[in-house]
């Protein structure tokens, strides 16, 4: 017999509706992917630096097709799981209507259902401009405020990406351990660094995402 999946509840669920918008910064829009994203989430992901800092999962070259077939998937849960916890989102620029990345949070499963890992990218031509410190931290902020059961959010982080662990700390996220050597990307072992924020350490208003004994510096990707 089957045992029962654990499973957070969610007091206000957000919408599951294509497009739906779900948090909205300063300067970008998170919102759900929609079927006419794929052109948009094609020109942003077909990049080998951003291949560079991902799982190797995530295609290269990253084609119109590929695009489709993900951004159906994502459609496809969204319509036929109103309560899938599962976040998969895409940033855009408000005033361009310009898709510059994708970030996602998954919940653990068993023993680890109060712990969900983030997992992001944004495009070369968006770098160094605050984006991913911006919608990162949002998304934390938001995502400890709808489901009010999660108690701790990971992300691992290539060795050889830097600028992906700036934004973590940057956003109070704490780096809690190496793997050494556990991934291969390109043909080269590298660590894999984990990075992990506690409900407790988070401030959830706007704006603010910080460890509550120290202060997060402004918005600024190196």
């Amino acid at each position: 017999m089957p045992r029962p999946t654990k499973a957070l509840e969610c007091p206000s669920p957000p919408s599951c509706a294509p497009g739906a918008v779900l948090v909205e910064t300063p300067r970008l829009v998170l919102r759900r992917f929609k079927p006419d994203d794929a052109p948009a989430l094609a020109r942003a992901a077909n990049h080998r630096a951003v291949w560079d800092g991902v799982r190797d999962s995530f295609p290269h070259p990253y084609t119109l097709a590929d695009a489709q077939a993900f951004v159906a998937v994502c459609v496809k849960g969204e319509k036929e799981k109103e309560e899938e916890e599962e976040e998969k989102e895409g940033g855009r620029e408000p005033a361009g209507e310009q898709l510059v990345g994708c970030l996602g949070a998954d919940p653990g499963q068993d023993v680890l259902y109060r712990t969900w890992e983030l997992g992001y990218w944004l495009t070369p031509d968006a770098w160094g401009r605050g984006y991913a410190t911006e919608a990162v931290g949002a998304l934390l902020r938001w995502l400890l405020r709808t489901w009010p059961g999660v108690h701790r959010v990971q992300a691992m982080t290539l060795a050889a990406n830097p600028r992906s662990a700036k934004v973590l700390l940057r956003c109070g996220f704490v780096l809690e351990g190496v793997q050494r050597e556990a991934a291969e990307k390109g043909g080269v072992l590298q660590d894999l660094q984990v990075y992990a924020v506690l409900r407790h350490n988070v401030h959830l208003t706007e704006g603010n995402t910080r460890l509550t004994d120290s202060s997060c510096p402004k918005p600024s990707l190196d």
